[in-house]
């Protein structure tokens, strides 16, 4: 199993970062390599937040990968976390975490992600693409939270 752990600092409070990594059924909108990503079933509210199942479409060209997969998602407004974990397509462990903390000027985002491939060609490519994948889904992710900020800010002030 491998893991990636990465922390970045964003211009934007926590609870802005929290939603929209609680908001899965729009990952593909802006998220590398997803090609869909969609809420199927009911959302089951929890006392702190909620739990269900998306179904998720990646697709990368130069590895001619193209796979679908369903995780099962907690969120927690309170934490201002996001957890995803699969056995699903192809993995045989996937696990994701988000979590946000504010610090001045902004919040610290972290993103844990732990893998392991049923194909040991796929974990071997996916080593060696992980810290750019990674990078990416910090930076669009970073875009997006800035994005909805400044359309909600448009909104508030007319």
């Amino acid at each position: 199993m491998a893991t990636h752990r990465s922390v970045r600092r964003f211009k934007a409070p926590a609870e802005d970062c929290f939603a929209v990594a609680a908001d899965v059924g729009a990952y593909s909108e802006f998220l590398p390599l997803l090609k869909r990503s969609a809420i199927r079933g009911v959302r089951e509210r929890l006392p702190t937040g909620e739990r269900f199942v998306a179904e998720l479409a990646v697709s990368h060209d130069k590895l001619a990968l193209r796979e679908t997969f369903a995780a099962q998602v907690i969120t927690d407004h309170i934490a201002k976390t996001v957890a995803a974990t699969s056995q699903d397509g192809p993995f045989k462990m996937f696990g994701a975490r988000w979590s946000f903390k504010d610090v001045a000027g902004g919040c610290d985002a972290s993103l844990e992600i732990e893998y392991a491939f049923k194909s040991l060609v796929l974990q071997i490519a996916a080593g060696g693409l992980i810290d750019h994948a990674v990078n990416k889904i910090l930076m669009t992710f970073e875009e997006r939270v800035v994005r909805l900020g400044v359309e909600a800010s448009k909104l508030t002030s007319s």
